[in-house]
């Protein structure tokens, strides 16, 4: 990293007022991400940010994301977001792009074995724990040792609204040992 590039990550992360997206950044900083999948994309400034700083920490190695969501097919009250603008705007050099219409959470449990050595796991405040207990059982599977699960919390406290945690493999294998009960 050019001594340029590292006083602008110094000065984004560390000196500034701390936002979501800056939290999100310094979670991933440490560890090199390749594959990245999105449950529900919150918002384009955060996606565009990590994965320009994940492309410059791959160093010339491809950068696989996968966002699923519901594009345009989101309900009334959400941001409307269609799948080629979607497209058009999370499109870099470096990134191999693959998004999935539909729910996310279906979308997680159909794609969930092409999507195996996940590094980075973003959970957006949308994947709610009801909606995910049935998700859960799948997850596993994506993972490795190395893999960071991070989720957005959804609070009606405005400061910490949108703040990210991590979420331990330990957790998830938790989670996913959990039955669950499926409506008939």
């Amino acid at each position: 990293m050019a001594v340029g590039g590292l006083f602008r990550y110094a000065r984004e992360t560390f000196f500034s007022k701390p936002t979501p997206e800056k939290q999100l950044l310094r979670l991933v900083k440490p560890t090199p991400v390749r594959r990245v999948v999105e449950v529900g994309i919150g918002s384009f400034a955060i996606t565009q940010a990590l994965l320009a700083s994940v492309v410059k920490q791959a160093g010339g190695e491809p950068v696989h994301y996968t966002a699923l969501d519901e594009f345009d097919q989101r309900p009334a009250g959400a941001a409307p977001l269609s799948l080629r603008d979607a497209y058009r705007r999370l499109s870099q050099k470096g990134v191999r792009l693959r998004l999935v219409p539909g729910d996310p959470i279906a979308s997680l449990v159909g794609e969930s074995n092409s999507l195996e050595n996940t590094d980075l796991l973003l959970l957006t405040s949308d994947a709610t724990d009801l909606r995910l207990a049935a998700a859960w059982y799948f997850v596993p599977r994506m993972c490795h040792p190395g893999t960071q699960i991070v989720r957005q919390t959804a609070s009606s406290d405005a400061e910490a609204a949108g703040a990210w945690e991590v979420v331990p493999l330990s957790t998830v294998a938790r989670l996913a040992a959990r039955p669950t009960r499926l409506a008939a």
